[in-house]
């Protein structure tokens, strides 16, 4: 048996402009979910924001390298195919989409402006 190797990128294009490149921050969207019996569904995914590393190719198995821009660990985000866990019977491994980069624009407040609540004094 051939042994296959693991591929890394320096980038990973998620639509037709959209690129992500070593120390991008982005936000993803998806992920696994757990079945209950009762058909109740428990999300099992990472949520947040995340800075780009890589992204890496075996065989069919894709994923991308990534970390909390305020410390800790990598964290593998697969982005393959979707498909059921052969060790977990309830686990549908559902892949991480890119929902798109993080700017760090500041959003001002207007002069002059009021704000209006819900409530009327």
């Amino acid at each position: 048996m051939s042994s296959r190797r693991v591929q890394v990128f320096d980038h990973y294009q998620y639509g037709p402009r959209g690129v992500l490149v070593p120390g991008d921050r982005f936000r993803v969207r998806g992920g696994p979910v757990y079945v209950t019996d009762d058909g109740k569904r428990i999300p099992m995914h990472e949520r947040g924001v995340f800075v780009f590393r890589a992204y890496c190719v075996r065989g069919a198995a894709k994923w991308i390298e990534a970390y909390r821009p305020d410390g800790g660990g990598i964290i593998i985000l697969p982005v393959g195919k979707s498909h059921r866990s052969r060790t977990v019977p309830n686990l549908r491994c559902r892949p991480y989409r890119v929902a798109g980069k993080v700017t760090d624009r500041v959003i001002k407040k207007r002069p002059g402006r009021r704000q209006t609540g819900g409530a009327s004094s």
